[in-house]
């Protein structure tokens, strides 16, 4: 995999995400939508902004690079314009995935059929090692909640959010950073 060419304003990353809207993985809904509906859910529950906008880019690398590698290129896109918690959070979701379904097995029959087939190409369960080193990190929580909303936010019948709150989220995790 190719490293991406990071994005250096809101502007470019706001256009990279919406270029998705229409764009499918085999789920019920388009990339877009389903980034969209994970930062509605997030938001609704009260998280900060940081979590609200990985959520809102969490996938998307998808339709650009392989489904293996997409986790990490999305978040190599982002991290010097939002920081080190939304990009860790972004190259993390797969393995959230393959973490919760480890220690708690009987998610796995939660997931989408498109999710399940993914899980493989991710990596699989994890081993007790990884479990032991995931859940050591700081934002390890933070990580199960985004992937948790990443998995309910594949609706079709949702109605869709306003997405002009979460571009506003954007701006001032990116005016924070670069307030640093």
């Amino acid at each position: 995999m190719d490293a991406p060419m990071p994005l250096q304003s809101v502007d470019a990353v706001w256009a990279a995400f919406a270029t998705q809207e229409g764009m499918s993985d085999g789920e019920a809904v388009d990339i877009w939508t389903h980034q969209v509906q994970t930062a509605e859910l997030l938001a609704r529950q009260g998280e900060d902004d940081e979590m609200v906008v990985a959520a809102l880019l969490h996938d998307l690398g998808d339709g650009r690079v392989s489904e293996a590698d997409h986790a990490e290129w999305g978040a190599a896109l982002v991290r010097p314009l939002l920081g080190e918690r939304v990009a860790w959070l972004i190259a993390t979701h797969a393995e959230s995935k393959r973490y919760v379904c480890t220690v708690q097995p009987a998610y796995y029959d939660t997931l989408s059929p498109v999710s399940q087939r993914t899980l493989a190409k991710q990596g699989g369960l994890m081993t007790p090692e990884e479990v032991r080193a995931f859940a050591a990190h700081p934002w390890a929580d933070d990580a199960v909640r985004l992937r948790l909303a990443d998995d309910a936010g594949k609706d079709p019948q949702r109605p869709l959010p306003d997405p002009a709150p979460f571009r506003a989220a954007l701006q001032r995790v990116a005016a924070a950073r670069a307030g640093l």
